[in-house]
């Protein structure tokens, strides 16, 4: 037998005419998705509380999708906006001083870019100038260099308390968003400053003041990225929420990561000018021996093709000796501005601004796109 049901309002009907007639009836059926809706909505209405919005939504198993804007300190040309949108979130703008990885910013997101020196420009005078609004913000992410900035010129360029760092504080504590995410090199953990006190310490006493945190130290190429790029990552959660942040699981283990070969373009498809000449790769041989003999290393390394990449550094622009495609002694190249980005996780059609050194320091300095969306999807689950 066959059943006719109404796709608007759920009823059932044994005969044709009469699921017609219910159809072309004057009084339209009511949308049964809808009907949810207002029902949640009334209840939601009634409370200001967003926790117990999600529980009546949780009751009544609607499927809750939180909305969380964020605030991109020291946004480069992309890289942690572009994983946290692909994520489901919400990046209301991105701040950074250089002009060349704004314009780059600009040409890949729809949002506000702010090219500025954020210790030029309160947390205050932003949110007034650019009508952000100070409840608006949920999430603060950003990699402030570490290294103090000095204006007076006998200031310890290794005390965060004279560096950007303490910008970044002053966003969270004007906006107080419900979590933060600092990115920064592994160097952190072992910097010091002129008093031999270690900088992570006094950085933690500033983040813990009212944030829970837990410092993580991650391997990229845990989470779909082509690379071996260790970063720690500092996830805080505001304590009027009462949540201790947990650290994000791998996506990946050590021998499933995706290999280098998964991005390298055919060899047809490579400019000449990528390949190293005679004199340089005589050079590298030449110190690579002398290291050996003095028992120190040297940065030339040639790419195993079945592994991630080395970590590629802004300074690859310089010689590109950190991570080379090696066919043959005599046949030896650097990667290809494709493949940088692509090791970096960005889309191919991901546009960078600048000429070749520009781009390749916006490449080296960003935060790789996909371990910005694992990392987004790890917020949002602690969130919710």
């Amino acid at each position: 037998m066959t059943i006719y049901i109404c796709e608007k309002c759920g009823k059932e009907f044994s005969q044709k005419s009469y699921y017609d007639s219910h159809k072309n009836r004057k009084t339209p059926c009511e949308n049964k998705n809808d009907k949810i809706k207002q029902t949640v909505n009334k209840l939601t209405d009634e409370t200001k509380d967003e926790s117990k919005k999600i529980i009546i939504k949780k009751k009544l198993n609607i499927d809750i999708k939180i909305k969380i804007n964020v605030l991109d300190l020291f946004c480069g040309c992309g890289g942690m906006s572009k994983g946290l949108e692909d994520a489901g979130l919400n990046i209301i703008a991105g701040i950074d001083i250089w002009d060349t990885a704004i314009d780059s910013y600009k040409k890949n997101f729809k949002h506000l870019s702010v090219c500025q020196d954020i210790s030029k420009m309160s947390p205050k005078t932003f949110d007034k100038k650019y009508k952000i609004g100070k409840n608006k913000i949920e999430l603060i992410v950003g990699g402030p260099p570490c290294q103090g900035f000095s204006i007076a010129g006998k200031r310890d360029k290794k005390d965060p308390r004279n560096s950007l760092f303490m910008e970044y504080v002053k966003y969270l504590n004007y906006f107080e968003p419900k979590a933060f995410m600092l990115e920064n090199v592994m160097g952190i953990l072992s910097m010091k400053n002129n008093l031999n006190v270690k900088v992570i310490d006094i950085i933690m006493k500033e983040l813990n003041t009212n944030y829970n945190c837990i410092i993580c130290k991650l391997y990229a190429s845990d989470f779909e990225v082509p690379q071996n790029r260790r970063r720690v990552i500092i996830i805080g959660i505001h304590k009027k929420l009462n949540k201790i942040p947990t650290e994000p699981i791998p996506i990946l283990t050590k021998e499933n990561r995706n290999p280098v070969s998964s991005i390298i373009i055919p060899k047809k498809d490579v400019d000449i000018k990528n390949y190293l000449s005679e004199k340089a790769l005589k050079g590298i041989k030449l110190k690579m021996d002398n290291s050996k003999k003095n028992g120190n290393g040297f940065g030339a390394q040639f790419l195993d093709m079945d592994k991630p990449s080395y970590t590629i550094p802004a300074r690859y622009w310089k010689d590109g000796y950190d991570a080379l495609v090696k066919y043959s002694e005599t046949s030896v190249r650097r990667l290809t501005i494709l493949e940088l980005k692509r090791i970096q996780s960005f889309p191919d059609n991901f546009i960078l601004e600048g000429n070749k050194r520009d781009q390749i320091i916006q490449i080296g300095n960003a935060v790789a796109c996909k371990f910005a969306y694992h990392l987004g999807k790890h917020i949002i689950k602690i969130l919710q």
